[in-house]
C-alpha cells in the first residue's frame, strides 16, 4: 500500500489540463464504519476519451464553483490536480467543516478528535478548474478510462 506522500505525488503527476469536468458525484456511506466516495467524470474531447476519477475513504468534501465562470471556460475547464499531506491544512479544513455539521455533540462523543487522529493516513486532493475547486480529504484515488459513453 502506498504512503500518503506517494499517493499525493502520483495524483500531482496526473495531467488533466484542459479536460472537461462533466460532473461530480457524492456517494455517501450507507452504514456505520463505511466510507463515502466522490466520483468526478472527466472528458478529454480531443481524444474522445472519458475518465472516472474516484476518491475512496472520504473524510471531508468541499466544492467551491462559480458555474458561470466554469461554463465560460468550457469545454477546456480543468486546470490541474493539486494535493497536500500537510496535517495542519487538513485539520484546519476539518475544524472549519464542523461548523456546518448542524449537529451538536457532547464532548465525550464528539467525532472530530477521532477524525483528527486519522489525518496522517489522509491526503487533501484538489481538482482545480477554471471557475473553482473540488477539495476531498480521502485515503486514496483511482482514475480509469470509461469504455462506453455515459448517458445523462
Amino acid at each position: 500500500m502506498l504512503s500518503p506522500c506517494a499517493i499525493a505525488e502520483k495524483f500531482r503527476a496526473t495531467d488533466v489540463h484542459d479536460d472537461t469536468v462533466e460532473g461530480f458525484q457524492f456517494v455517501p456511506a450507507v452504514k456505520r464504519g463505511a466510507k463515502a466516495k466522490v466520483i468526478v467524470t472527466l472528458f478529454r474531447y480531443w481524444e474522445n476519451k472519458r475518465y472516472l476519477l474516484t476518491f475512496d475513504g472520504c473524510a471531508n468534501v468541499q466544492i467551491s464553483l462559480d458555474a458561470d465562470v466554469l461554463v465560460g471556460n468550457a469545454p477546456c475547464n480543468t486546470c490541474s490536480f493539486e494535493c497536500s499531506t500537510d496535517a495542519t491544512e487538513i485539520e484546519k479544513m476539518m475544524r472549519k467543516h464542523k461548523q456546518a455539521w448542524n449537529v451538536s455533540y457532547q464532548k465525550s462523543i464528539d467525532p472530530l478528535p477521532k477524525k483528527i487522529d486519522s489525518i496522517n493516513g489522509l491526503v487533501l486532493f484538489k481538482v482545480k478548474v477554471f471557475g473553482g475547486v473540488l477539495q476531498v480529504v480521502a485515503k486514496k484515488f483511482s482514475i480509469r478510462r470509461v469504455a462506453k459513453a455515459l448517458t445523462a
